[in-house]
C-alpha cells in the first residue's frame, strides 16, 4: 500500500503558504488523527521549493538542553535537518532572510526551549509553523506566541463528508458507492488516520472490494486487524479498571443513558472519560446519553472483549434496561439483542415487537433473525410473525421467497373470517408491493388488493386503497391515481356531512390515500390542487402527529415548491425532524429528499450533498415519493451544480447500476433522465443534453406529467433551443397554476428575444422567490444580452450582480451561462457514449469490465478510448479523473 494522497487540505496550505510568505507564523490547532504532521510536512516543502531555509523539529524525543542546542545552532545559521529537500533549494535565502520552522508536537515541547523559541520569533530570526494537539497543554512561550499574534493559529478538523470523499477515491482509484462512503463517515466521522486505517485494512481483509470496477463496503471487518486494534487502544491509551467496564459496556450498547445504575455507578470514571475525550454525552431531551467518541471504537472493543465478561456485561446492560422500563423503541431493541447475544432467548411478544422496530430501522438480516428466533419462542403468533418475516425478505431483495411467505398468509381466497385478523392488511399491503416493486407483477398486485378489498370493512381499507393509487402511480396513470384521492375526500365529506363520529382529517381510509393521490394530483400540474386535496392550509408548518401525517407534509412541501411557494415549504420543512431523528428509515429517506430539493433550488449546495450523501446510503427498496437510484440521480445533480464535475459522473455509474433490475416507475425514471440530463450540460454536453431532455419533454408530455415536461424544456431552452420550444413551454405553464412555471416560461421567451432588460426582471422575481441560483443565472443572461447589443454598463451591473447571487451558495454559474467565458469544457468534444467510457476509465475500470457494464465489445471500447485521448490530450487512464473536472469558473475581476 502507497502513501495515501494529500487532498482535501488546499485551503489550509494556501492558508498556510500566505502567512509564511509574509513572515508571519502558523499554529496547526487540531485533535489527534487529523493530519498535523502531514500537512505541517507538506507546507514546508513547498516553502522550500519557494526558496526557504526549512529545518524540522518534533517537542516529543528529544531532552530540554538538545532541543536548546539545536534552536541555537540553526538560529545562528546552522544547517541542519532537512525534509529530504534537494540542497540547491537551501541555497537560495528565503525573503526575509528567516528560517522556517516546522515543529510537531509543539505542546510537548519543554518550558525552556519553548521560551527560547518565542524569542526567535518575536525577533523575527524564524518563521514558525508548529502543530499542537487541541485541548492540550502547551508551554507558555508557545501560547503565548498565538495570543500576542506573533503566528496565526488554524483549526485543523476532521474531513467533511465530500472532502473524504475525495481523499478515499484519490486512494482507491476508483468509484466508491454512496452506501459504502456514509458507512465510513458513520464510524470515522471523517478522521483522517481512522479513515486510512479503515480502508487500508479493510482492503487487505477483503471486505471493502471491488465489484464490476465500485468498490462496496458493509461495515468494519469482524474480527478487525491487528493494526486497527493497536491503534485503537493507543488512542484510548492506558484504562483504569472501572474506566475499562464502562468503555465496553458502552461498546456493546452505545447509547448508553447516564442515568441508568450501572452507569450511575461509574460516574468519576465517565467524567474522567469525558474529559480526556474517549466518551462524549450528549443530551436527547430530559436524558443524557453517553457515547464513544468515535463510532469505530465499539466493533473494535467488542471484538476483543473475553466471551465470558461479554456475556457478565451483555446480560447487566439488560437487566439494567429492562428494570428501567426500557423507555425508548431504541431500548428495547438493545434490550433483546443484548440478551440473544448473551446466550438467553427472550418470549415471543419481546422478540416480535424487536423485529417490528427492525423493519423500520431496514434492519431486514436482525428482523428476519428475530422472527425466526420468536417462532422457536413459545406463544409467538405464527401468521404475524410470517408477515414480519416476509418484510424482512423483502427488504433483502430476496422477493420470490417473500412471495412465498406472504401467500401462505393472505393468498387469494382466503376466507372472510381470516380477513379479520389485524395482520391480513398490512401482510397483503405487503404482498402487493413486492409483487409489484420486487417481481414486477403489477397487474397481480392489483387484483390481490382488489380481492382483499372484497373481504375488508370499509374502515379497515384504508392501507389497501393507499396501495391502490401507488399501483396507479406506478403504472404511470396519474390522473387515476388523483381522482382515487378526491374520491375518498368525497366519501369523507359525506360521512361528515351524516354527523359521522369526528376522526383524523380524511376519514377512514382517506389519510393513507391522500398524500399518493396529491403527488399524483402535482405531477399533473396542479399543485394549488394537491395542495387542497391535502388540506393544506396556508403558510407555516402543519400539524404532525403520526407517520401518514408526516408524509402529508413532506408531499405538501413538494407541491408548494412545484408552485413556486418556497418560503411555504421550508415553513412546512422547518416543523419536520430531521432525517437521522426518524426511527422510520422510509421516511428519513423522503424527509432527506425533499429538504435536498428545496436546498438546491435556493442555493444551499453544500448542505443538499450531505442529505443526498446521506440519503444514497439508506437502503430504498420500494417509494413512490423517491426511489434509491431517484436520490443518487439527484446527488448526481447537486455535485455538477457544486463544479464536483468527476463526482458527479462516477455517481452517475452507481445510478445505472442502481437502476439495473429494478422495475420502471416513470416519475422516478424520467426524474433521474433529467438529472443525468444536466449533469452531462455542465461537462460541456450541450447538444447531447439537450436530445435528452427533449426525449424527457416528450415522454412526460404524454403522460401528462406537466411540471417535469416544463422542468426538461426549460433545460433545453437555457442550452440554446429557446426558439424552438417557446410555445410548447408557454402551452404548458397556462395548463398549470404555478408561479415558477410562469417564471420558466418567461425565461424562455426572453432567451429567445434575447431581452437584457426582461432577464433582468426576471431574476428579481427568482431572487424574491428564495431562487438564488436561477436569480444568479438570468442575472448571467442579462449581462450577455446586454453585451450583444453595446449596453456594457448594464452589462457590467448584472455580472455583478449576478456575481453577488452566487457568493455563499457553493456553487457556480452553469457552463452555459458562464459570464467569463471560460473556454470550452473538456467534455464538450466527446460523444455521449465517449464520456461514458471516459467516466469509467477514469474509475479504473478494464477495458472488459467496463464493455461488460455498457454491454458492447472490448474493441468498442478500446475504440472510444482511442478517440477520448486524442479529444482531451491525454495518454493514460490516471490522467483522465483531472480532464474530467474543468474547475471552477474565474471570479470578481478575473479573465
Amino acid at each position: 500500500m502507497t502513501e495515501w494522497p494529500l487532498v482535501g487540505r488546499d485551503t489550509e496550505l494556501k492558508r498556510i503558504g500566505s502567512a509564511v510568505g509574509r513572515g508571519r507564523g502558523v499554529l496547526l490547532d487540531g485533535g489527534a488523527g487529523v493530519g498535523k504532521s502531514r500537512l505541517l510536512r507538506a507546507a514546508l516543502r513547498r516553502a522550500a521549493e519557494d526558496g526557504a531555509e526549512v529545518r524540522w523539529l518534533s517537542g516529543a524525543g528529544r531532552g530540554e538542553e538538545e532541543t536548546s542546542a539545536l534552536l541555537a545552532d540553526w538560529a545562528d545559521g546552522y544547517v541542519g535537518e532537512s525534509l529530504g529537500i534537494p540542497a540547491h533549494f537551501l541555497d537560495t535565502a528565503y525573503p526575509g532572510g528567516r528560517l522556517v520552522l516546522g515543529l510537531d508536537d509543539a505542546h510537548l515541547l519543554a518550558a525552556a526551549p519553548a521560551a527560547r523559541l518565542r524569542g526567535l520569533v518575536t525577533d523575527g530570526r524564524v518563521t514558525l509553523v508548529a502543530a499542537t494537539e487541541a485541548g492540550a497543554h502547551a508551554p507558555d512561550g508557545i501560547s503565548r506566541l498565538w495570543v500576542e499574534r506573533s503566528v496565526e493559529r488554524l483549526e485543523i478538523g476532521a474531513f467533511d463528508r465530500s472532502a473524504m470523499a475525495e481523499a478515499v477515491h484519490a486512494r482507491l482509484g476508483g468509484h466508491v458507492v454512496a452506501a459504502a462512503l456514509e458507512s465510513l463517515w458513520r464510524f470515522t466521522l471523517g478522521n483522517p488516520l481512522l479513515v486510512t486505517e479503515v480502508v487500508d485494512s479493510a482492503v487487505a481483509a477483503g471486505g471493502l472490494r471491488r465489484e464490476d470496477g465500485v468498490w462496496h463496503w458493509a461495515g468494519p471487518d469482524l474480527p478487525p486487524s491487528r493494526r486497527l486494534t493497536d491503534l485503537v487502544n493507543l488512542r484510548l491509551g492506558p484504562l483504569a479498571p472501572d474506566e475499562r467496564e464502562l468503555v465496553e459496556m458502552i461498546a456493546l450498547a452505545e447509547p448508553l443513558d447516564a442515568g441508568l445504575p450501572v452507569v450511575a455507578g461509574l460516574a468519576r470514571a465517565a467524567e474522567s472519560l469525558n474529559r480526556r475525550g474517549i466518551v462524549v454525552a450528549e443530551r436527547g431531551g430530559p436524558r443524557l446519553r453517553l457515547r464513544l467518541a468515535f463510532p469505530l471504537y465499539a466493533p473494535v472493543l467488542s471484538a476483543a472483549l473475553p466471551e465470558l465478561t461479554g456475556v457478565r456485561l451483555r446480560r447487566r446492560i439488560a437487566d439494567a434496561l429492562d428494570g428501567a422500563g426500557a423507555q425508548s423503541d431504541d431500548d428495547r431493541l438493545r434490550m433483546v439483542v443484548l440478551r440473544i447475544d448473551a446466550g438467553q432467548l427472550p418470549d415471543a411478544e419481546h422478540l416480535q415487537s424487536a423485529a417490528r422496530i427492525a423493519l423500520r430501522r431496514q434492519e431486514f438480516v436482525r428482523a428476519e433473525r428475530l422472527c425466526l428466533l420468536a417462532l422457536r419462542a413459545p406463544g409467538g403468533d405464527t401468521t404475524v410473525l410470517a408477515h414480519l418475516r416476509g418484510h424482512a425478505l423483502a427488504g433483502q431483495r430476496r422477493h420470490v421467497e417473500a412471495e412465498a411467505v406472504f401467500d401462505a398468509v393472505c393468498a387469494p381466497g382466503t376466507p372472510a373470517a381470516a380477513a379479520q385478523s389485524a395482520e391480513f392488511v398490512p401482510a397483503v399491503r405487503a404482498r402487493a408491493i413486492n409483487m409489484a416493486w420486487g417481481l414486477g407483477r403489477v397487474e397481480d398486485a392489483a387484483a390481490v388488493l382488489d380481492a382483499a378489498v372484497a373481504v375488508t370493512p370499509a374502515a379497515d381499507q384504508g392501507p389497501l386503497q393507499e396501495t391502490r393509487t401507488v399501483m396507479s402511480l406506478l403504472a404511470d396513470r396519474l390522473a387515476e391515481a388523483a381522482a382515487m384521492g378526491e374520491a375518498a375526500q368525497a366519501a369523507q365529506a359525506a360521512r361528515t356531512a351524516r354527523a359521522a363520529p369526528a376522526g383524523r382529517p380524511g376519514g377512514a381510509g382517506a389519510p393513507a390515500v391522500l398524500p399518493p393521490a396529491a403527488f399524483a394530483r402535482n405531477e399533473l400540474g396542479d399543485a394549488a390542487g394537491a395542495l387542497a386535496l391535502l388540506g393544506h392550509r396556508g403558510p407555516g408548518p402543519e400539524p404532525r402527529d403520526d407517520q401518514d401525517g408526516l408524509t402529508r407534509q413532506l408531499v405538501t412541501a413538494w407541491a408548494a415548491m412545484r408552485g413556486g411557494a418556497m418560503a411555504e415549504a421550508a415553513a412546512v420543512l422547518d416543523g419536520l425532524p430531521d432525517h437521522d431523528a426518524v426511527d422510520d428509515r422510509s421516511h428519513a429517506l423522503r424527509i432527506a429528499t425533499v429538504r435536498a430539493r428545496l436546498y438546491r433550488a435556493s442555493g444551499r449546495l453544500p448542505e443538499a450533498v450531505v442529505l443526498l450523501r446521506q440519503a444514497g446510503a439508506l437502503e430504498n427498496t420500494w417509494d413512490w415519493l423517491t426511489t434509491k437510484a431517484w436520490c443518487l440521480a439527484q446527488l448526481a445533480g447537486a455535485l455538477a451544480e457544486s463544479g464536483e464535475h468527476a463526482e458527479a459522473l462516477r455517481t452517475l455509474v452507481e445510478v445505472r447500476s442502481e437502476e439495473a433490475g429494478t422495475v420502471p416507475y416513470p416519475v422516478a425514471s424520467d426524474g433521474v433522465a433529467l438529472e443525468r440530463a444536466l449533469v452531462i450540460a455542465h461537462v460541456g454536453d450541450f447538444a447531447g443534453a439537450t436530445q435528452r431532455a427533449m426525449e424527457i419533454a416528450g415522454r412526460a408530455a404524454t403522460a401528462g406529467r406537466r411540471f417535469q415536461a416544463l422542468a426538461a424544456l426549460h433545460l433545453a431552452a437555457r442550452l440554446g433551443e429557446a426558439r424552438a420550444v417557446t410555445e410548447r413551454v408557454s402551452a404548458l405553464a397556462r395548463e398549470t397554476d404555478s408561479e415558477l412555471a410562469g417564471l420558466q416560461a418567461g425565461q424562455v421567451r426572453a432567451l429567445a428575444a434575447d431581452d437584457g432588460n426582461d432577464l433582468l426582471e426576471l431574476a428579481s422575481r427568482a431572487d424574491a422567490m428564495g431562487l438564488v441560483p436561477l436569480a444568479a443565472e438570468l442575472c448571467a443572461q442579462a449581462a450577455r444580452a446586454h453585451a450583444t447589443a453595446g449596453r456594457h454598463r448594464r452589462s457590467r451591473a448584472a455580472r455583478a450582480r449576478s456575481v453577488e447571487l452566487l457568493e455563499g451558495t457553493g456553487g457556480t454559474l452553469p457552463p452555459w451561462a458562464a459570464l467569463y467565458g471560460p473556454g470550452p469544457a473538456p467534455l464538450t468534444s466527446l460523444t455521449s457514449r465517449e464520456r461514458e467510457v471516459a467516466a469509467l476509465a477514469a474509475s479504473l475500470l478494464s477495458n472488459q469490465e467496463i464493455a461488460d457494464r455498457l454491454v458492447v465489445s472490448v474493441r468498442t471500447v478500446e475504440n472510444h478510448l482511442h478517440r477520448v485521448y486524442g479529444k482531451l490530450g491525454v495518454t493514460a487512464r490516471a490522467d483522465l479523473a483531472h480532464r474530467l473536472d474543468p474547475g471552477p469558473a474565474p471570479q470578481r475581476g478575473q479573465a
